[in-house]
C-alpha cells in the first residue's frame, strides 16, 4: 500500500478512493473562480481533483476535505440508484451502501490523510 508522506504541518496532496486516486490542492479563493463564490471547495469527477480554500481556518479546511472525499467517493462508488418514486428506506439503504464500503477504504487506504484531518491542532 502506497502511503501519503504528510506530517503535522504538511497538507494531504492526493487520497485513493478504491480504484482511483484524486489530487488535492489548497487554493486561495481570489485566484479560483470556482471558490471566490462563498464555497470552501469543489470535486472534479473528470480530472480527479478535489480543491479546498487554502484562506480559511484549517478546521474549516479539515471538514472541507473531507466533505469533497465524500462527493469523490459518490462519483467513484454511485451505482444501482433507486428509482425517483422509491420508497424512504430504498434511499436510505442506497446511500449507505455507496458510503459502508468507501469510507473503510478511504480510512484504510489513506492514513496519513485521517490523521490531518482529524489533528486537534
Amino acid at each position: 500500500m502506497e502511503r501519503l508522506e504528510v506530517t503535522m504541518t504538511s497538507k494531504p496532496s492526493k487520497v485513493k478512493i478504491g480504484p482511483q486516486t484524486f489530487k488535492i490542492e489548497f487554493r486561495k479563493t481570489d485566484n479560483d473562480g470556482m471558490l471566490n463564490d462563498g464555497s470552501h471547495g469543489y470535486t472534479l469527477d473528470q480530472g480527479n481533483l478535489i480543491v479546498v480554500a487554502s484562506d480559511i481556518s484549517l478546521s474549516k479546511q479539515r471538514v472541507t476535505l473531507l466533505h469533497e472525499v465524500l462527493h469523490a467517493a459518490r462519483m467513484v462508488f454511485d451505482n444501482n440508484r433507486p428509482k425517483r418514486r422509491a420508497d424512504f428506506e430504498d434511499w436510505e439503504h442506497y446511500f449507505i451502501g455507496i458510503y459502508e464500503n468507501a469510507i473503510l477504504m478511504i480510512i484504510n487506504d489513506n492514513p496519513e490523510l485521517i490523521d490531518w484531518i482529524k489533528d486537534e491542532s
